[in-house]
């Protein structure tokens, strides 16, 4: 009997440790986004908030390897027999996608010591926000992940680490 109450909390631990995972991975997120928007002037600040995320989304991306890899064997094909790739495994695949954009845009914009703008968006007379790549990105990234969280908040309460 000990045993089985052992095994719960450990797996309770588990399953809380993850949750506080989702919680700061968003945080973070909202947090490098604001930052990045209202406290241009403060682009250390920005890169701190920015590494503490990508921390959280490795620490997230370890407790999920392998539903990972799960994932991945469905969106190549190898783990279906037929059809398409499932929903989760194509979001998986666009989170995936749009947080390397926000890294590569946010490292090229720290090489070249300024925002790199996007000129098809530029002659559009869009706000300036929205034509820097790194504020773009990063505000893509931002709306998805929070809609990827919002239609999975009720598995992300009780979801194990695996």
């Amino acid at each position: 009997m000990s045993d089985a109450r052992t095994t719960a909390k450990v797996q309770l631990a588990g399953e809380r440790w993850r949750w506080w995972v989702h919680v700061a991975l968003l945080a973070t997120l909202v947090a490098a986004m604001v930052s990045l928007v209202f406290l241009s002037h403060s682009i250390t600040l920005h890169v701190v908030i920015g590494s503490l995320f990508l921390a959280f989304l490795v620490s997230h991306l370890a407790q999920r390897r392998r539903t990972v890899r799960k994932l991945l064997s469905q969106l190549l094909g190898g783990g279906r027999r037929a059809g398409r790739p499932p929903k989760l495994a194509i979001s998986d695949a666009i989170l995936g996608f749009l947080a390397l954009n926000v890294l590569l845009s946010g490292v090229v914009d720290g090489l070249r010591h300024h925002a790199t703008y996007l000129p098809l968006l530029t002659s559009l007379s869009l706000p300036p926000g929205l034509t820097r790549w790194h504020q773009l990105s990063g505000l893509v990234l931002v709306v998805y992940a929070v809609v990827h969280a919002l239609r999975r908040r009720s598995r992300l309460r009780r979801s194990h680490i695996q």
